[in-house]
């Protein structure tokens, strides 16, 4: 029986009660209904009854309108729970529980908010989740299924951030929801879930791992291709799919080959490596480091010098492109190959047809393996080729001088060619020295609001002389090592000149400073006062350094500048900082404000 009429006798009723009873006389709507009602009536008492009242409401007055309709509504309500269905089409199925264990006690308006930043989109919402994992409340089956489902969050940090911390957190009670949400033809947020699955179960998951990364989607295959690099019984499918049509896809069988790193798998890195996919298998092989493998692109390259020399314009086109590919593949092995490669090495560099301006990217990364593989006849020759001030060298030469020769040896040796600093020679023997401090004091991991400041026994005492003489400030910065009249002569002058956030002269004050200049406080507070507060908007680490090095005595001028800041939030964050110097005890003031940074970063942590 079709109960469809009830459905819009129901419809018009509730129109009804929105409108009022009152409207129910005559209704077109409901005059329209009353045929179709009258003809099911022929079927059943009831449904006479449903058009006798809709038949009563239509000429009901004003007054008994709000009855009458009431009467029809709750008449009608009462048939329809009569006409309705409940049971599914199908034979009953047992339900498969899915055995989770986790908590469910925390207040669901405590959690709500967690949820809703994992299916919403805006602004701000990776660092409510992280307040979320910090405080552990994340922890909950009502939150799982959001979690995983935030994977295919379109904000990358966040499905980063679910798939590092969140979900490893939950352990193996996400493996349920992750299978449940997993497509092998789904997207990025599917080859994350296949991962996690495999990190939960391993080698359970080898055959879905397999399947994936044979005829999933692309992105499904990367995932799958990056698991199957830790199965060595997987490498005939891996060296299939390093041939397959995609780019991604090969570079990813390339890598996974490089860690299973078995005979057949070397072979086709090498036979990639001299054919079309160079470019995209030298990652690969260097993170492969088998010396086989290098040898025989060291051989590989030997032959393709000769082709450069020998060949014509196409060929060498083609062999330029091959020895700039065998060179970054050697990279970060040069100490590991340096036996089997140096001659190869000393052959490039040393022959002049090679040496033209199209093949200096090569050069380049020729010099730099010269570096890495530490033979003394390495670095005497990266020296040679320094000296000779032709090509990319320079900077190389410098590099291996600096760890072969005496501090004064290298002064001598170098400083005469600064004469010229404003040549192309001269820049880049500066920039050489800049990059050989601050390579040291990285290595050092010195604080990280420190400037790179020159080791004073690695380095011959008359370069910041030099360098006052060749007016480069931060070079004197860097070598300065006490508060002689040439270099604080220098620096002053500058600062008179200088403006309040330029780098170079927030690293002269910080120097002043460092070499304990007495005057250093007074220099600072000239520049603030010289129009500063118009110019300040924020504080880097460098300037809360300069701050935190004042002494007591400056807090009152401090505070005058403070007052003239534009910004509120400045102004506050300074003013913090100034009571903090004058809460400071007495003997944080020594070695001119050392003592006091040092209290203040206490403070701060």
């Amino acid at each position: 029986m079709s109960i469809d009429i009830l459905f819009e006798l129901q419809q018009e009723t509730r129109r009804l009660f929105i409108a009022g009873s009152a409207m129910a006389a005559n209704d077109l709507r409901l005059n329209k209904l009353l045929p179709g009602l009258k003809k099911l009536g022929e079927t059943a008492p009831v449904f006479n009854r449903l058009a006798t009242a809709a038949e009563e409401l239509l000429a009901a007055s004003r007054e008994d309108s709000a009855a009458k309709l009431l009467e029809l509504s709750t008449l009608l309500v009462a048939v329809l729970y009569t006409q309705g269905k409940t049971d599914m089409a199908g034979e009953p199925q047992p339900v498969q529980g899915a055995g989770i264990d986790l908590p469910t006690d925390s207040p669901y308006r405590k959690l709500h908010p967690f949820i809703e930043v994992l299916t919403t989109k805006g602004q701000g919402r990776l660092e409510q989740i992280r307040v979320s994992y910090q405080d552990g409340s994340f922890l909950d089956l009502r939150a799982l299924p959001a979690v995983c489902a935030a994977l295919e969050d379109s904000y990358a940090e966040i499905p980063d951030f679910v798939q590092e911390k969140l979900i490893p957190a939950f352990g193996a009670s996400a493996v349920p929801v992750l299978q449940s949400q997993l497509s092998l033809q789904g997207g990025k947020g599917d080859g994350r879930r296949l991962q996690l699955l495999h990190r939960q179960l391993g080698d359970a998951m080898l055959e879905l791992v397999a399947e994936g990364a044979s005829s999933g989607s692309p992105e499904v295959k990367l995932a799958a291709i990056s698991i199957l690099g830790a199965y060595a019984d997987q490498e005939p499918l891996l060296l299939e799919l390093s041939r397959d049509k995609r780019k991604d896809v090969r570079a990813a069988a390339y890598d996974a080959l490089a860690r299973i790193g078995t005979e057949p798998a070397l072979d086709r890195l090498y036979e990639a490596a001299v054919a079309k996919d160079g470019a995209i298998v030298v990652e690969p092989i260097r993170r492969s480091g088998s010396p086989q493998l290098l040898g025989r692109l060291i051989r590989h390259g030997e032959q393709a010098l000769l082709q450069y020399l020998n060949g014509e314009a196409k060929q060498k086109t083609e062999a330029s492109e091959q020895l700039l590919i065998v060179l970054h593949a050697l990279e970060g092995s040069g100490k590991k190959i340096a036996a089997a490669a140096f001659p190869f090495v000393q052959q490039l560099l040393t022959t002049a047809a090679y040496l033209v301006p199209e093949t200096e990217n090569a050069q380049e990364a020729a010099a730099e393996l010269l570096l890495e593989m530490e033979l003394p006849e390495a670095d005497r020759l990266a020296i040679e080729l320094g000296n000779s001030a032709k090509g990319p060298f320079i900077p190389y030469g410098f590099r291996a001088a600096f760890r072969t020769l005496s501090p004064a040896e290298i002064y001598d040796r170098y400083a005469g060619q600064l004469n010229g600093s404003k040549s192309k020679a001269g820049k880049e023997l500066l920039g050489a020295i800049r990059e050989v401090v601050y390579r040291e004091a990285y290595d050092k991991d010195e604080d990280r609001y420190d400037e790179p400041v020159a080791r004073e026994e690695a380095w011959d005492p008359r370069w910041v002389s030099l360098f006052v003489r060749l007016d480069q400030p931060m070079l004197v910065c860097m070598f300065a090592q006490r508060a002689d009249k040439e270099v604080t002569a220098y620096l002053t002058g500058k600062l008179r000149e200088a403006r309040w956030g330029v780098k170079d002269s927030t690293d002269m004050l910080v120097t002043l400073f460092r070499i304990r200049y007495k005057e250093a406080p007074e220099r600072f507070m000239e520049l603030l006062e010289r129009g500063a507060a118009k110019n300040m908007y924020y504080m880097n680490g460098q300037q809360r350094r300069l701050l935190a090095s004042m002494p007591k005595s400056y807090a009152p001028r401090l505070r005058a500048f403070g007052e003239k800041l534009t910004y509120e939030s400045l102004r506050t964050d300074w003013m913090t900082q100034i009571e903090e110097i004058e809460q400071a005890p007495e003997s944080a003031e020594e070695d001119n404000g050392r003592g006091l940074w040092g209290w203040l970063k206490s403070k701060m942590s």
